[in-house]
Order: structure tokens, then C-alpha cells, then sequence
């Protein structure tokens, strides 16, 4: 009995990835649907996330799990439902990581953000299109929307407003997932939100 082709004879954006990273070949077999609770496993095997190293971690795990998804899509093992489900997670944990690294390196630079009763304030990420719809294809941009509860003031030294603070925090996530290095973006990130769609 003949041997199931590759995946990657399938696709060439897979088979370039697996020939300039032969480690991502072990996803080849795509054995376990991409949800949250593995993508999580993957990034606490990668060790504590820093401004240094957030940025390769998050593109490396964006390709293992496309490797992961894309086979499965293309054995037949998964369907539409688990290929966008699956890339809406991989998003959700990107952002959750980038943005918790990201407050992390402000808060040590400025101080936590406070409203006037000396409350934490943290930004608010929404996501919108086919990220808050749970449609994301391998593809696909995020459309999201910052928010936060109060102004205020940071109450670091260098004490800076709540408005300059998630501002470079939203411009911070940002770069984390979109700025493309050699190992490409994790997400396209679209703050320019339409009214009609």
C-alpha cells in the first residue's frame, strides 16, 4: 500500500516552511487538533517571554501551529470549523502573550496605570471581523479595538498619563504581532475599523 502524499506537496507556503525550519516536519502529521490549551504548552516550553524574546517565540509558534493546522486541512482531518477555530485561539494567545509582555516592560519603565481611586487600569482588546466572529482563516488580518476603564496616572517615577500609556502599550502590541522579521509577523493587525464592514 502506497504512503499518503505530504502535506507539503499540497502546498508550496508549506513546503518552503518546513524546508527553511525542517524542525516544523515533526507537525507534518498534524496528529493533534491547534486549540488554546496547546498553543499555552508550547509557549510555557519556550521559557519566560521578554521584550528580547517575544517576538521569535510567538512568530515560532504562529508557524508550528499553521504547519499543524494546514495538515490537518489538507489530510481531511480537519474541517472549516477546526481550521478557523483553530487560528481564532492562535490569535486570542497571541495577543493575551504579547499583551502581557508588552504592559509588563511599560509597568517597569512608568509605573502601573491608576484612575483617581488608585485602581490598576489595564487595556481592554476586542476583537472585531472575523477574529470576534471566530472565523479567522490562515489568512486572515485582525481587526481589533483598545479600551480602557479610566484616566488617570502611572505611578512609576517617571509617571506619565493613563492616555500615553495605552497608547504606547496598543502601539507596542501592535509591532509584537505585525512588524515582519525573518521569521515573518504572527498576525496582520487593521485598527481601521469600518462602519459598514
Amino acid at each position: 500500500m502506497p504512503l499518503p502524499p505530504s502535506p507539503t506537496e499540497y502546498s508550496r507556503h508549506l513546503a518552503r516552511l518546513t524546508q527553511a525550519r525542517p524542525q516544523l516536519r515533526d507537525e507534518l502529521c498534524g496528529a493533534t487538533p491547534v486549540d488554546a490549551a496547546l498553543l499555552r504548552g508550547w509557549l510555557d516550553a519556550a521559557g519566560t517571554l521578554t521584550e528580547e524574546n517575544l517576538k521569535p517565540v510567538l512568530r515560532c509558534i504562529k508557524q508550528r501551529a499553521l504547519t499543524c493546522i494546514a495538515s490537518r486541512d489538507l489530510a481531511g482531518s480537519a474541517d472549516l470549523a477546526e481550521v478557523v477555530e483553530s487560528m481564532t485561539q492562535l490569535a486570542e494567545v497571541a495577543v493575551a502573550a504579547a499583551l502581557a509582555v508588552t504592559d509588563a516592560a511599560l509597568v517597569a519603565r512608568y509605573g502601573a496605570p491608576r484612575n483617581a481611586a488608585g485602581e490598576r487600569q489595564r487595556l481592554v482588546v476586542i476583537g472585531m471581523g472575523k477574529l470576534g466572529g471566530r472565523e479567522l482563516n490562515v489568512s486572515s488580518d485582525i481587526d481589533l479595538i483598545f479600551a480602557y476603564p479610566e484616566d488617570g496616572d502611572t505611578d512609576g517615577a517617571r509617571s506619565i498619563s493613563n492616555f500615553e500609556f495605552f497608547t504606547r502599550l496598543g502601539k507596542a502590541l501592535i509591532n509584537a504581532l505585525a512588524d515582519i522579521t525573518a521569521d515573518g509577523q504572527v498576525f496582520r493587525v487593521d485598527m481601521r475599523l469600518r462602519p459598514n464592514g
